[in-house]
């Protein structure tokens, strides 16, 4: 996969993420949330970082656009269960929801395609 493919694919999933982000802000009267990410618990931040961990080493086994995806899919995944689980009412968890939708179409069409 060339750079520049992969960089057009990061910003087409980007401003998608945005675009409905900002459409289910004004929908679902989401909150803003803080400009850096808090875990809901010490657990999920000690997860977030293992899983940190872990792609810093799986992307010298495998090829690191696939790896860095597929980390934002497991993230966003993750993240979608603790918001959901510890802090339903201010529905953020629709927003990584749909992100975790997002970067499943990104890693599918990757490794269909590259």
């Amino acid at each position: 996969m060339t750079g520049t493919h992969f960089l057009i694919v990061l910003l087409v999933a980007a401003l998608i993420n945005t675009t409905f982000y900002i459409f289910a802000r004004k929908k679902l009267g989401i909150p803003k949330p803080p400009w850096w990410y808090k875990p809901v618990n010490s657990t999920q931040g000690l997860l977030e970082i293992i899983m940190l961990i872990l792609l810093g080493f799986s992307v010298l086994r495998f090829p690191p656009e696939i790896m860095l995806i597929f980390f934002l899919f497991l993230t966003s995944c993750f993240r979608t269960f603790m918001e959901w689980k510890y802090k339903r009412e201010e529905k953020q968890y629709v927003h990584y929801l749909f992100g975790a939708v997002l970067f499943l179409v990104v890693f599918i069409y990757m490794c269909i395609f590259f």
